[in-house]
């Protein structure tokens, strides 16, 4: 399976009564890569659910181990791929389906009269020099699509609260784990209690192992993603997030 764009989604390995919760990537109508460090053996069928919490719902679905990959270097982790083994046709659409979706991005300019699709994102990052790199990324990376993200930045938990108290809201918040005054994980939780952000999209992140992962997934977060994150994957899911949240197609799996 070669590399490609996609959106990233929350995948949750079935074990059981219990579950591994990761993220999965490059997701087409035939085959997905799953990011663990459990890796079962090539020609296991593993049992996946796939959503995107507030966006698709779940796709339950059995696939069969074809390939492990071993990391390689930032950006590049360890996981397996799968090829998904769904008999009926209502399965296959719906695996078609949501390929279609991870994979659509718009690549030009709005065309005259069209209206450009907006995402709201709160970036918690307490380093200056990835706030910096993040925004000038952003900026170019959008310049050359349909869509634009109004970026906002917060050093700390005390003025990300302030920026969601002044804007009551944003469409994706992507939180760092270690800050100045506080962890993600805990601004992660009150967030999911407060009643007006509780259903607001949140990606975790940190360059910490499993226990940071699992701190900040068991908080709310609905995906983690190690750094360094691949900007490329996480672009194309802002792009997603556009168009589940013009509610075009909310909800659909």
């Amino acid at each position: 399976m070669s590399s490609s764009r996609s959106a990233i989604l929350r995948a949750e390995i079935l074990r059981g009564e219990s579950a591994e919760i990761t993220c999965a990537l490059e997701m087409t109508n035939e085959s997905v890569f799953i990011v663990t460090e459990k890796l079962p053996p090539i020609g296991d069928v593993v049992n996946l659910r796939l959503s995107f919490p507030r966006a698709i719902r779940p796709l339950l679905a059995s696939a069969r181990v074809t390939q492990i990959r071993m990391s390689t270097g930032p950006g590049a982790p360890t996981g397996f791929v799968a090829a998904f083994e769904v008999e009926s046709d209502d399965g296959k659409q719906k695996v078609a389906d949501l390929a279609r979706r991870l994979r659509r991005a718009s690549t030009t300019e709005p065309q005259s009269g069209e209206r450009a699709r907006t995402l709201s994102v709160l970036l918690v990052e307490d380093n200056q020099l990835i706030r910096d790199m993040f925004a000038y990324a952003v900026e170019k990376y959008f310049a050359q699509r349909k869509g634009r993200v109004d970026l906002a930045q917060a050093p700390d938990t005390a003025s990300a609260w302030k920026l969601l108290d002044e804007r009551r809201g944003f469409d994706l918040a992507l939180v760092d784990q270690m800050l100045p005054d506080g962890t993600g994980s805990s601004l992660i939780s009150k967030l999911r209690c407060h009643p007006d952000f509780r259903r607001m999209s949140i990606v975790g992140m940190s360059v910490g192992g499993s226990d940071v992962s699992r701190a900040m997934l068991d908080a709310g977060a609905d995906i983690f993603l190690h750094k360094p994150i691949v900007l490329k994957d996480l672009f194309c899911t802002l792009e997603f997030l556009m168009d589940a949240h013009s509610g075009s197609d909310r909800g659909a799996a």
